[in-house]
């Protein structure tokens, strides 16, 4: 699966969302979008495509999806 940046957007948009209807704790607000941008960065990380050459051992990369 290559990197999405309409679905990196759409969950940080999520994110926000959910956090928006906090009303108890700001700072606990804070932390949980924290938390689930770093897991969207790095599912979104995790799932991209890298192509690349090694021609005379050094590696060279062509793309990044």
């Amino acid at each position: 699966m290559a990197t999405s940046e309409d679905r990196l957007k759409n969950k940080i948009i999520q994110v926000m969302d959910d956090c928006g209807l906090e009303e108890n704790s700001p700072e606990d607000s804070k932390t949980k979008f924290a938390e689930a941008l770093a897991k969207a960065v790095i599912f979104e990380i995790k799932n991209m495509t890298i192509t690349a050459t090694a021609p005379n051992g050094a590696v060279t990369i062509v793309k990044i999806e």
